[in-house]
């Protein structure tokens, strides 16, 4: 695991800055993905099937003349798995002082 040093005259009020700061952003993280996720489920629920499967499988063909659905489709998922990638790694951040 890899350590990030930061110098400053104040610690503690630079650690509270920066917590308050990656909770922020966690949230924002969680509502993105929340919001990235209920598109999903409308595409996966208008035809039948999961996002991971449409993404394996299928092509803008496959939806019936709907080639920006599946723009937004496919656009929506890249989203929602950087976003969890993110979510991951800002989670995975701890404190050692």
């Amino acid at each position: 695991m890899s350590k990030i040093i930061l110098k400053t005259n104040e610690p503690d009020k630079t650690a509270s800055i920066l917590f308050e700061a990656l909770e922020t952003e966690e949230k924002r993280l969680q509502y993105s993905l929340g919001l990235a996720k209920k598109k999903l489920k409308k595409f996966e629920k208008k035809y039948n099937v999961s996002s991971d499967k449409f993404i394996a499988e299928w092509s803008a063909e496959d939806l019936k003349g709907q080639d920006m659905e599946y723009v937004e489709w496919s656009g929506e998922y890249q989203l929602a798995l950087r976003l969890n990638e993110r979510l991951f790694t800002l989670r995975s951040i701890e404190n050692v002082t």
